[in-house]
């Protein structure tokens, strides 16, 4: 179970594919919670600390652009540690931009529903891979990050 907890919140202290000239004019933070749900069904993040089986993680992933320019051109990419997966639709950002996902480690990444071809009884059959497959989350922004401005991207994972 140590092992379990070191691979989640590890992923806290992962460096994000980003580009600037001077590291000062990007910063980038993750930043792992727990998700409670109480009697009423409310959801309340807690700051993550321990990590059990069932137990949801919201990643949230914040860029700030401490230049006095936008920056054009980042790649935001979330990992799904070992033993946890994606939960479903909870990728999201207030930023307009187009969501991927890997299933091959973050080697290549596709938009959502995840499909491939398979032969099922001598004929062609469309398969959907589920999101407990994919091992990793992307956003491409279509706008840039304006000068002294933050943008938060989240997603979701479920620990096994």
């Amino acid at each position: 179970m140590k092992n379990l907890l070191l691979i989640v919140i590890g992923c806290l202290m992962m460096s994000f594919s980003v580009y600037a000239e001077d590291d000062n004019l990007l910063v980038s933070k993750m930043d792992a919670y727990i998700v409670e749900v109480n009697k009423k069904g409310e959801e309340k993040l807690v700051k993550a600390e321990n990590a059990v089986p069932k137990d949801k993680i919201e990643y949230k992933l914040t860029y700030t652009n401490n230049s006095e320019k936008p920056l054009n051109g980042l790649i935001i990419t979330g990992p799904i540690p070992e033993n946890t997966f994606y939960i479903a639709n909870t990728g999201n950002t207030k930023i307009k931009s187009n969501f991927l996902v890997s299933i091959d480690g973050g080697k290549t990444f596709e938009k959502e529903p995840v499909k491939r071809e398979i032969m099922k009884d001598g004929k062609k059959v469309e398969i959907i891979i589920p999101p407990e497959k994919y091992t990793a989350v992307r956003w491409i922004p279509l706008t840039p990050i304006n000068a002294k401005e933050k943008q938060v991207f989240a997603y979701r994972i479920e620990v096994k």
